[in-house]
């Protein structure tokens, strides 16, 4: 098996990034590569375990353990260490389609579960999974299948983010006719216009996008189903349809003055960056000397932060109505650790603005401005008899020229239902299983809600194998 004791021999290294003084500057992915000896090393830490939860696609209490796609993790590891690269990308894309972009942008619930963090720290997976597979790239392992046997069926898939994309792919391999439709300008869904350019380059899934449609896959843009193509005649022209359009209706903010100007929603705002600078555009939000305030603390509320940085702002607070967590964990392994962490954006902005911007157990309570938000009032909070209870006298205005509200999504939106004649409850779709009719399935987080890109991956594939089971029968 070669190196066995590779955690013993060498500690985690975590990728290098870009300073933050430097990346900053630009909207460019903000990782560095490891070079070849040292991913070796680290993929030599891999201890080959008998029982490997990092590819175990558990839930315990919940919550998600190890890799949801339950991709080979040892055995990639271990043919990464030996340089059988082609090998190593092999046994990644076995069960893994898009590996370059679960390698940017996936929390890595699989390091969480990895047995060497027991007692030392986990193997560096997935920085091994990018070096992997854009070596494949680099060196020409990955050709488009233009011998796919099909099986004169026709399939359309409603949305081209990552459930989307997955479905229609493992259909298409299957001998499925694949036509994708997207509403926006251009393809991918969340990945192109959810997260920022700083985390995954957009030039990463339009290379994917280019793949795909080599081995014969149709996408097609700029199209809203039920409004530009009615849905009957999508029904009439293919044997299945999938909807993967995501969670369309964020959590509101219900306050007076809430639809003023200066106040938008995370999406909204990230979407807005991302085209203006892939449309090489002067940008919307024009934030330099200006002071933002996110509400949210998850990632999308630390990528708003990263972006508002980049566009300028000189004052940012991020509120999150959450107690602070602990610096040490106080979740056993192997759950993904309850700690306090400090992502790209937060760093950034502590960094470059000289003190913590994050204000734990606080919130928002009013929104003052009249025709544009000039600041707003916020208070403390905290938890109790499964409520929140404010905590008196701690209200304290702060200026405010950007009020970006990043707290989730409920699910899909009214509007969506109703173009895609639809019925649901609470912004969900009344399923069983995936299917919502003969010819009907969901799948993704308009399945599911907002979740992970690897858990909408993982569903867009489970979602293509029961329809490809139906057909078998």
């Amino acid at each position: 098996m070669g190196k066995i004791t590779g955690f013993l021999d060498y500690p985690r290294v975590n990728k290098p990034s870009r300073s933050v003084e430097e990346r900053i500057k630009d909207f460019d992915e903000f990782h560095e590569e490891f070079d070849e000896i040292t991913q070796k090393e680290q993929a030599s830490r891999c201890m080959n375990c008998g029982v490997p939860f990092c590819q175990s696609a558990l839930k315990f209490n919940n919550r998600n353990v190890g890799c949801p796609l339950s991709n080979l993790i040892p055995e990639t590891n271990h043919l990464l260490y030996l340089g059988l690269y082609e090998e190593a990308y092999k046994r990644l894309a076995a069960v893994a389609p898009f590996p370059e972009f679960t390698g940017r942008v996936c929390p890595a619930l699989c390091e969480a579960a990895c047995s060497c963090s027991i007692n030392y720290e986990s193997v560096n997976i997935k920085a091994n999974e990018m070096f992997i597979i854009e070596k494949a790239f680099e060196e020409g392992y990955i050709k488009p299948n233009r011998k796919i046997k099909r099986n004169h069926l026709k399939a359309a898939v409603i949305g081209s983010g990552p459930a989307g994309l997955a479905c229609a792919k493992r259909l298409n391999d299957a001998g499925y006719l694949v036509t994708v439709y997207e509403k926006e300008d251009r393809f991918g869904g969340l990945l192109m216009y959810g997260i920022p350019n700083m985390k995954i380059d957009k030039s990463i899934i339009e290379r994917r996008i280019k793949l795909l449609t080599e081995e014969g896959i149709i996408f097609v843009n700029n199209t809203y189903v039920g409004k530009d193509y009615p849905l009957d005649k999508l029904l009439k022209n293919h044997d299945e349809v999938i909807f993967s359009c995501g969670t369309s209706e964020p959590r509101r903010l219900n306050l007076p003055n809430s639809g003023i100007d200066g106040v938008v929603y995370a999406v909204d705002f990230l979407k807005e960056t991302t085209k203006n600078l892939l449309d090489g555009k002067e940008f919307s939000y024009q934030l330099k000397g200006k002071s933002v305030v996110v509400i949210g603390g998850g990632d999308t509320g630390n990528d708003c932060v990263a972006t508002s940085l980049r566009l300028g702002a000189t004052s940012i607070t991020e509120l999150e109505i959450m107690k602070e967590p602990p610096l040490e964990n106080t979740l056993p392994w192997p759950n993904f650790p309850n700690k306090k962490k400090t992502d790209y954006g937060i760093e950034e902005a502590n960094t470059t603005l000289g003190h913590e911007i994050r204000r734990y157990q606080t919130t928002i309570k009013e929104i003052i401005g009249k025709d544009h938000i000039e600041s707003v009032v916020i208070k403390r909070v905290e938890f109790s008899d499964g409520k929140f209870i404010d905590i008196p006298d701690s209200e304290e205005t702060i200026p405010c020229d950007l009020l970006i509200v990043s707290m989730g999504f409920l699910g899909t939106s009214e509007e969506d239902l109703s173009s895609y004649k639809m019925d649901g409850e609470n912004h969900r779709i009344k399923l069983d299983g995936f299917s919502y009719s003969e010819k009907i399935s969901v799948c993704g987080d308009m399945k599911n809600g907002q979740s992970l890109v690897v858990s909408a991956i993982k569903d867009g594939l489970d979602c293509a194998d029961s329809i490809i089971a139906k057909h078998l029968k």
